[in-house]
């Protein structure tokens, strides 16, 4: 459930800028495709791909990548868990403070609460955008697979 999915592509180099390189995805696997999310438009013909360029590439050239498929249900859970937890987390320790609404327990419970659930939300679009920076690092070539003339 929490596994990551591997797959393993071949490509054709299809052009290069700075540290940048173009990828023409050849023989997809639609079935995998689907789910997959990496590549837009998988009912096309061809799919293509930018990632970080590896040493030594030429137009033309066919490469051997990996696509890492993170499962999203860790991030589901910590998305619909973390904020749960904070709120009950919170009323538990509003009940134990007494210098906050020093009359009212039900007044310091629920306070608490409220504090600590906007944090927990705050700490999880932190993480949506650690995330959302990230999406580059599970494309990688492995190899060059077949060398071009001259």
């Amino acid at each position: 459930m929490f596994k990551e999915n591997q797959i393993i592509e071949n490509g054709i180099v299809k052009s290069i800028n700075g540290n940048r390189v173009v990828l023409k995805i050849i023989n997809q696997n639609p079935s995998k495709c689907k789910s997959c999310g990496v590549c837009i438009g998988v009912e096309k013909d061809s799919n293509f791909l930018e990632l970080e360029s590896f040493a030594h590439l030429k137009v033309g050239q066919q490469v051997t990548l990996q696509i890492t498929q993170n499962s999203p249900y860790k991030s589901i859970l910590f998305l619909l868990l973390t904020p749960i937890a904070s709120l009950l987390t919170g009323s538990l320790i509003g009940e134990k403070i007494p210098f906050i609404f020093q009359h009212s327990q039900d007044m310091r419970m629920a306070f608490c609460g409220f504090v600590f659930f906007v944090l927990s939300v705050l700490a999880v679009s932190f993480y949506d955008k650690k995330l959302r920076n990230k999406k580059n690092t599970y494309r990688k070539i492995l190899s060059v697979d077949n060398l071009i003339p001259g």
